[in-house]
């Protein structure tokens, strides 16, 4: 793309125009000269600059020096081109320190106030590119005129990294402290950086228990199955084993990774004869591209398990699914399958929201948030206590409801979840219907069924489902 700029000899010219007039074409021509002066004096240091009207909000690519770092940048402003939506996206996939602090720094209203009398106005963050690189980065806000004479203001952007390298002799070393920082809590005792591809593990803090084989923070890079092998067998409460090698396994994380952007789980560790309570928090670096790479944090958590009740709440966190409340699939999926393998019937449903992409895509990733805890507390709430509910990942959720044995009466219950969801009050929404897909099938306790078989019978239903407009549900016919 190149670079975009008004010249001087683009000005109007007055002996263009009637004699009358030509006072009024001068007028323009000054406050276009004011403009290009601001944008003039930025553009020496800035790639990128919008001018957004304080009165709609739209914004108009002003000047570009067509690098390839900014690319991504214009064809987001083109396609939201309203400023709120446009920065809320940006902050979103980008910004990677501070990001809901740098997303109230760049509100129409804050920058309005900072701007109004003439002033620069600028936010620093820190930038994560699409192939996982992290860049100082500036935006930078001006009036388009002067004050009072103008309803525009001006967004720039420019990468500062090349002025800040100068004082920072290991760049390597400030991103991975970034990422520990703003990633994971200051009390996480061990810290790794993990590639999913390779399934290399660099170690970036190291202050806890030291598994066989570690060196200690820094370049060389270790085989994660090994580590982890060797972590739980020489580590975790022998009763938690079998169960840890499977939640630490590589294969397990790349899974939990592709369906949520936090796998977090309690375990018990044993420590000189004693019983300890630990937790393991798994993120990935930028949750946009996770080819990025992750960090697994460990921790010892005694400290919030105190008395009976805390160890209680400790074991209700383990098995909570954060964003909304209800359990998380590791939880569930133990609870069906312990229910499957007692031969209690019931009704088993997989869930999934219709067309979310496009509510993400028209929205925002935080009103698809919104949607799926409006989904989650529906469920909760039309469901009995005593029922599982549980959420399976991104936009997908699983129930099983306990003494339901025909199809007519799992969809009366089924119905009741849609009449729910129907009359949604979302107003960010703007009056999209939420509807979701539904596939079910009857868990007969004469039959020699397991969890993955349930599982799989009700997933097919919801293909089914979605060939109908609208909320619906399909039953396995078996």
């Amino acid at each position: 793309m190149k670079d975009l700029i008004i010249k001087p000899d683009e000005l109007l010219d007055p002996n263009d125009y009637p004699e009358e007039q030509r006072q009024l074409v001068e007028d323009f021509n000054q406050h276009i000269r004011q403009c290009m002066g601001i944008i003039t004096g930025l553009g020496k240091e800035y790639h990128t600059i919008w001018v957004v009207d304080f009165d709609n909000l739209e914004m108009h690519l002003y000047r570009t020096t067509g690098e390839g770092t900014t690319r991504t940048v214009i064809e987001l402003g083109l396609k939201y081109n309203n400023y709120s939506r446009f920065v809320e996206e940006y902050v979103e996939r980008y910004v990677v320190d501070r990001s809901e602090s740098v997303l109230k720094d760049v509100d129409v209203k804050v920058v309005y106030e900072r701007v109004k009398d003439g002033e620069l106005y600028s936010v620093d963050y820190m930038r994560m590119s699409d192939d996982g690189e992290i860049t100082y980065h500036q935006m930078a806000f001006a009036l388009a005129g002067e004050p009072g004479e103008t309803n525009k203001f001006i967004l720039a952007y420019r990468d500062i990294d090349k002025s800040i390298r100068k004082h920072i002799s290991d760049k390597r070393y400030l991103r991975e402290q970034l990422d520990i920082v703003e990633a994971l809590s200051r009390d996480y005792y061990n810290i790794f950086k993990i590639d999913l591809d390779t399934s290399e593990v660099v170690i970036l803090k190291l202050d806890g228990y030291v598994t066989k084989g570690m060196e200690g923070a820094g370049e060389k890079k270790y085989s994660y199955p090994v580590l982890a092998k060797q972590y739980v067998t020489d580590r975790v409460y022998v009763e938690d084993q079998k169960e840890m090698y499977k939640a630490l396994s590589i294969e397990t994380i790349r899974e939990k990774m592709d369906e949520r952007d936090e796998y977090v789980a309690s375990y018990r560790v044993m420590d000189k004869g004693e019983i300890h309570y630990y937790q393991f928090t798994y993120i990935p670096i930028n949750p946009r591209n996770k080819a990025s790479g992750i960090l697994a944090g460990f921790k010892n958590v005694d400290d919030v398990v105190q008395s009976a009740n805390e160890r209680k709440n400790l074991e209700i966190l383990a098995t909570t699914d954060i964003m909304t409340g209800i359990l998380n699939r590791g939880s569930g999926e133990s609870k069906i399958s312990d229910v499957i393998k007692a031969h209690i019937g019931g009704m088993m449903c997989v869930m999934d929201i219709d067309n979310f992409k496009h509510i993400n895509d028209e929205f925002g990733h935080s009103i698809g948030d919104k949607v799926i805890r409006e989904v989650a507390d529906v469920l909760k709430n039309t469901f009995r206590d005593r029922d599982i509910v549980f959420r399976l990942g991104g936009d997908e959720y699983a129930v099983y409801a306990f003494g339901i044995d025909n199809e007519e009466l799992g969809e009366t219950v089924i119905k009741r979840v849609f009449d729910e969801i129907d009359v949604f009050d979302i107003p960010e929404l703007n009056g999209h219907k939420v509807s979701i897909s539904v596939g079910a099938v009857i868990v007969d306790p004469a039959k020699n069924l397991n969890f993955e078989d349930a599982y799989r019978q009700a997933d097919a239903g919801v293909y089914e489902s979605k060939k109908v407009d609208g909320s619906a549900v399909s039953f396995y016919k078996g």
